[in-house]
């Protein structure tokens, strides 16, 4: 019984690789293996399958093909062996074409040819020896030699077609079933005869997808023709590659073609801008990836083989080297002042003080002939200065700050419980306006990571006290600044007597980081919540100018046993304080040694000390009290302790230089004041405190009085002063605890001087006066200041 051999080209899942397949496993035919078949039994290469097919009546024949082994050296082959495909006799005359595939013969029912006797179709199924491939090649290489006796077809024929998943279905049969793609194929159908091998190179076509191949179909057939072989007809096939080109076809810039098949290297006189450059690269799958260096104008194009690796580096470099557009600025100024410390590599923001107008700011390109733009923004104060044109994302920015109120300040910076540093700075406040002003911290500095840049503060609320605060959200103006991000903040503080105290507290990355501002005349430093070690502390202590200030740590902090002014946790070694400056003690410590540098004249003096002594510990006669007012005369009591905090008057029977003490308990600072009538006797810890019209202790012709202070008069700190409510003292006595002569009593009016009386009008009221008793409540003007008679 005759038996239809019909075959199927399958192909399937790579049997050889599960890596990208840009060239066919044993293209050389180096491989071969042991086959049976109903019809052929022999060696075949590993991963090809032969066949032959009829003519005529049996053009749908289909079957296996012996191959031989060719042992025959090609020149030039790094190889010893090449298939040999060959014409076969089926029946009578008829002679089938030898083929070669890299697909699978099946046996079937369904007519695998055309009428043409196309046979180059496959349909998916499970089989063995299917290639997959995944490369987009631009031609394909291969030796072959080739004879055939026949006159009418006389011509070989190799081919490989690419396609997607799926299969391919014969035209004659169900087109239903078409679901793969066709993405290229290679084909040479008119190879003739030579005695010698011939190097066949044969381009690809592709159709218009943009999909990857999944497999290949290869063929070689000893006739392009089915059943028109000859006896004798042969083909022998060695060395199958696959190419792919990494070469540019076409390179232009600004629509002038520069393009030379010579040349790799190319100069543009003109700056590089992307959307100018185009090219074309005469490889299907070929890549090409740009690198423009910005600072020497070189371009480099590197065109990549569709089978390009890191160990198959296919791949060509061309450079155009324009000309370097650095679209950086070489200068800025200001109102045609350049600003100071401009850094084009290093900086790229600047602050300067005054308000934006239209056309202030002039910058020189670095390119001559670029062309910068300003942009402004209003709401953050910041002008942006860049050259678009360059292509490069490379901006100038500048702050304008408002002019400020500057108080020069000692800021302590700590991060996360630990010392930062301690720079002495000058912080800014705007004049209030509508209940708010701005602060300005310039030059905002970080131990480790260097300038951070200006911090600014908008819209601070300020009492009517001079407390501020304000809860926000800040970016930093700086190079840093900007890498930071916004920031939270919270800002609190006081603006006292010119002086200006803040802490701002900053979050970093949920890190927190505290900014301590200080008054360089400042009291006291607390240091408890950082770590610090000795240098540290000397390091918050430099740029401070109140030698009385304490500066507080923590417990176990190592200090030299000779550090003054150092309190570790609730004890100080030495505390050293003088009456020439403020006195602040804001917690409550021991000192193992203590002095007082005032000097004390023999005589009466007020005092007020932050601790608990006795007049014979201070080397005094002795120390009274206030302890009575009964309009007319003051009364004082002589006391043998001393509390901290109170004032008193105290004898010195010689003249003292310094006290010096040995383990006292320093108190906070919160001076008493003792009152009896309408006149109150105060304890004072300021340094020159103003003294025109308050009562010290002051010596007069060489007796000491109780006196009222004029203009210019001061009271250094650790002293004491009276207040007298209601009308200016006209006579007053004195009494103090067993003395009978000493102070010579209160003397009355302007350092005991008369002084005439005006009103508001200009008026004179009362000449020579030496006080105000008797007239009518209002305002008066004395020696040119206003004075309330209630």
């Amino acid at each position: 019984m005759k038996r239809l051999f019909t075959y199927y080209l399958l192909i399937v899942c790579c049997a050889f690789t599960a890596h990208a397949q840009y060239q066919l496993p044993n293209s050389g035919f180096e491989e071969w293996e042991d086959v049976s078949y109903s019809s052929y039994t022999g060696k075949e290469p590993v991963g090809w399958n032969s066949f032959l097919t009829g003519s005529g009546t049996l053009k749908s024949t289909a079957g296996r093909n012996q191959l031989e082994i060719m042992s025959e050296s090609r020149p030039g082959s790094t190889g010893s062996k090449s298939a040999k495909l060959f014409a076969r006799k089926v029946l009578f005359s008829i002679f089938a074409q030898g083929n070669l595939t890299t697909g699978c013969i099946n046996m079937g029912s369904v007519t695998a040819t055309d009428a043409n006797g196309n046979y180059n179709y496959t349909e998916i199924g499970e089989g063995k020896n299917n290639q997959t491939f995944t490369g987009l090649p631009d031609a394909m290489r291969i030796w072959v030699k080739y004879n055939s006796t026949n006159t009418e077809y006389p011509y070989g024929k190799v081919s490989t077609i690419l396609h997607t998943e799926g299969y391919y279905q014969d035209p004659m049969g169900n087109t239903s079933k078409i679901t793969a793609q066709l993405v290229g194929t290679a084909t040479k159908a008119d190879i003739t005869s030579q005695e010698d091998w011939q190097e066949l190179t044969i381009p690809f076509v592709y159709e218009a997808t943009t999909e990857r191949p999944a497999y290949a179909l290869v063929s070689f057939s000893s006739n392009t023709t089915p059943g028109q072989g000859k006896d004798g007809d042969y083909m022998m096939v060695d060395d199958l590659e696959y190419l792919y080109y990494s070469e540019l076809a076409s390179l232009s810039y600004n629509g002038t073609e520069i393009f030379n098949t010579e040349k790799t290297n190319y100069n543009i006189d003109a700056f590089y801008e992307e959307d100018k450059l185009a090219y074309t690269s005469n490889g299907k799958g070929a890549t090409v990836t740009r690198s423009y260096n910005e600072s020497t104008g070189l371009l480099t194009l590197t065109v990549k083989g569709d089978d390009w690796s890191n160990t198959n580096l296919n791949q060509h470099v061309y450079t155009l080297q324009f000309k370097p557009f650095t679209g950086e600025i070489s200068s800025i100024s200001y109102n045609g002042t350049p600003i100071e410390g401009f850094a084009q590599e290093t900086n790229h923001y600047y602050t300067v003080t005054g308000e934006y107008t239209k056309g202030c700011l002039t910058a020189t390109p670095q390119d001559e002939g670029a062309n910068v733009q300003y942009d402004y923004d209003a709401a953050t104060r910041i002008a942006t200065i860049s050259i678009p044109e360059s292509g490069k994302d490379i901006c100038y920015y500048v702050k304008f700050a408002e002019e400020v109120n500057a108080y020069s300040s000692k800021l302590v910076i700590g991060m996360a419980g630990g010392f930062l540093s301690a720079p002495v700075q000058e912080v800014g406040i705007t004049d209030e306006k509508e209940g708010t002003v701005n602060l300005q911290l310039r030059n905002f500095f970080l131990e480790g990571l260097g300038l951070i840049g200006d911090i600014f503060v908008y819209d601070v609320a300020i009492t009517a006290d001079g407390n501020i605060s304000k809860t926000d959200n800040i970016t930093i103006f700086g190079e840093m600044g900007a890498e930071l991000g916004v920031l939270p903040l919270e800002l609190t503080g006081k603006i006292s007597q010119g002086n200006l105290s803040a802490q701002l507290n900053i979050s970093w990355n949920t890190l927190p980081i505290t900014v301590d501002v200080y008054p360089l005349s400042t009291t006291s430093v607390d240091l408890t919540d950082m770590n610090c070690e000795a240098a540290q502390i000397e390091q918050a202590r430099q740029g401070l100018i109140n030698p009385n200030c304490i500066i507080y740590t923590n417990e176990g902090t190592t200090v030299a046993d000779e550090t003054e002014n150092v309190v570790v946790g609730k004890s100080c070694t030495k505390l050293k304080l003088n009456k020439s400056n403020d006195i602040s003690i804001p917690y409550a410590f021991t000192a193992t040694e203590a002095s007082l540098a005032r000097s004390f004249a023999t005589g009466w003096h007020s005092i007020c000390l932050p601790f608990a002594t006795t007049p014979e510990t201070l080397g005094a006669e002795q120390a009274q009290a206030f302890t009575a007012f009964d309009g007319n005369t003051l009364t004082f009591e002589q006391v043998t302790a001393m509390e901290a905090n109170v004032p008193y008057l105290i004898y010195f029977a010689k003249e003292t230089e310094n006290i010096s003490l040995q383990n006292i308990d320093a108190a906070v600072t919160v001076p008493k004041s003792v009152t009896h009538g309408n006149v109150t006797f105060t304890g004072n810890y300021e340094a020159g405190r103003d003294m025109e019209g308050l009562y010290g202790v002051a010596e007069k012709d060489g007796a000491q009085y109780i006196m009222r202070g004029g203009a210019g008069s001061t009271l250094g700190s650790t002293g004491a002063y009276f207040t007298v409510s209601g009308s200016e003292v006209n006579s007053l006595h004195l009494r103090l605890d067993g003395i009978e002569t000493s102070i010579s009593g209160v003397q009355t009016g302007q350092d005991g001087q008369a002084f005439d009386i005006y009103s508001l009008n200009g008026i004179k009221v009362r000449s020579q006066a030496a006080t105000t008793d008797g007239l009518p409540k209002g305002i008066y003007l004395i020696n040119g200041k206003k004075h309330i008679v209630k």
